[in-house]
């Protein structure tokens, strides 16, 4: 279904396109000159516009470069004559998507605009697209032997089996819930379509609605042209809510609707917009916790809770840490051009030991690092930051300071603390809001030390 704008100074041809395109679901708008169409355009963005090159007044050649003008992104088929063949080239060069010849055929009419709205759905779904199969290189498998995440294999390929099921993903920051659901998109049936995400906890309300939902032109300050929503976007693939715990109450009755119906309207609209997308959210929080502090809807807990499994964290699984650490390795040796044989054994022993807060994103980052700055052939420690390691941690919680051995020299309290914080906003890429968890503080205290630190903008929610 689109929407089309056609203009014409035919009458008959306005409402034979009327008769032959409406019941197909397009939503249609007939305007005998280019004037009052582009009143309307700029007013109401369509998808399409149905443009007669020979109008009274503004001709079809100056109304197409106004069009493209306000927003590029409509597309603009020419209705033309024989006789005006080289015009209609000339408009294909500045940005007509095609041209149809009068007489037309009825048949080549739905074809083209079929066409035209098929092709405007791909340009708009192609840098998510893009964004994904980038993200999706080397970092595409599941990394690990132990039990527990054999387990999680197994739930992935039951889930993917499964393409309209909604799934809840649990775990701590960090142990890989997005590649999860990565992982169950590209399993299922899904996988040829896209897979779009957004993190809950990184936009405020009334941004993340305009996000989720998209918005028409005028619905507030700024919009000044109709945007589509990631979940309108999300189309036939998968919709990925990290984070879902931070969902405000409000907007949390919206998505519930989605997931009941399969219909939305944009913020400012009035028109229902249908949608078929598998829903798949992840939390490091307890839901069942929000659920009776009333932060979070029961009704939207059990909608979202179909089917769900818990990810373990890194320090649950340590059969896989020096797994991932040789995979790690392998793939920032050849994003960094580097041939750097091994882990050595004393490293090894220090990876083994950490209590990796951060999970698997932490090792990777330590790895990441460490495979930087190394110039020999073994990962020795001089290349190795893990967190906590100026109290040189061993076995035994944090807290427990008899567990470190000092340097004979001493330590700054305030190195310490500065070390924290680094490999904590490290450990969570650069989101503050789960830093500060990690720490045990709140985000205003976090932001406060990081400006003491000058760590980075205090101003950044992620």
């Amino acid at each position: 279904m689109a929407s089309i704008v056609v203009v014409d100074d035919d009458k008959g041809i306005r409402d034979a396109l009327l008769e032959l395109l409406s019941p197909a679901g397009h939503e249609l708008r007939c305007f005998g000159n280019a004037e009052d169409a582009l009143r309307s355009i700029r007013l109401d963005e369509p998808d399409l516009v149905l443009l007669d090159f020979k109008l009274p007044g503004m001709d079809g050649l100056e109304c197409l470069r106004l069009i493209k003008k306000h927003n590029d992104e409509i597309v603009v088929i020419i209705i033309t004559s024989y006789a005006d063949i080289s015009s209609a080239v000339t408009a294909m060069k500045l940005g007509a998507w095609d041209y149809i010849k009068k007489p037309f055929n009825l048949d080549e009419i739905v074809l083209t605009v079929n066409k035209a709205r098929d092709n405007k759905q791909k340009d708009e779904q192609i840098a998510y697209l893009q964004k994904e199969k980038e993200q999706r290189l080397g970092f595409n498998e599941i990394i690990g032997k132990s039990p527990k995440i054999k387990n999680v294999l197994k739930f992935i390929q039951q889930v993917a089996d499964s393409p309209r099921t909604t799934v809840l993903i649990r775990g701590e920051t960090g142990t890989g819930k997005e590649l999860v659901a990565r992982a169950i998109h590209y399993n299922s049936q899904r996988a040829d379509k896209p897979f779009i995400e957004i993190n809950c906890s990184a936009f405020q309300e009334t941004l993340l609605e305009a996000e989720l939902f998209g918005y028409e032109q005028g619905a507030f300050t700024g919009a000044t042209h109709r945007k589509k929503g990631l979940l309108e976007l999300a189309h036939q693939g998968t919709f990925f809510l990290d984070e879902i715990g931070d969902m405000d109450v409000g907007l949390q009755a919206k998505l519930l609707r989605v997931l009941e119906e399969q219909k939305f309207r944009r913020v400012g609209g009035t028109k229902e917009i249908t949608v078929d997308c598998r829903i798949i959210s992840a939390t490091s929080r307890d839901i069942e916790k929000l659920v009776v502090q009333k932060s979070f809807r029961e009704d939207l807990f059990y909608r979202l809770n179909v089917a769900s499994t818990t990810l373990p964290p890194l320090r649950e699984r340590r059969d896989d840490v020096l797994v991932l650490a040789g995979h790690f390795l392998t793939i920032f040796n050849h994003e960094f051009k580097k041939n750097i044989r091994d882990i050595s054994p004393e490293v090894k022993q220090n990876l083994l030991l950490h209590k990796w807060p951060g999970n698997v994103r932490e090792l990777k980052n330590v790895m990441e690092r460490a495979v930087l700055f190394e110039r020999g052939d073994y990962i020795t420690a001089d290349s190795v930051s893990l967190f906590g390691n100026a109290l040189k941690q061993e076995s035994g919680s944090f807290s427990d300071l008899s567990m470190y051995e000092f340097p004979p020299n001493g330590i700054s309290l305030t190195d310490v603390e500065k070390r924290l914080i680094e490999n904590a906003l490290s450990a969570t890429n650069g989101n503050q809001t789960h830093a500060a968890r990690l720490l045990k503080i709140s985000r205003e205290t976090l932001k406060y030390r990081m400006k003491k630190f000058e760590l980075g903008s205090s101003s950044s929610n992620n």
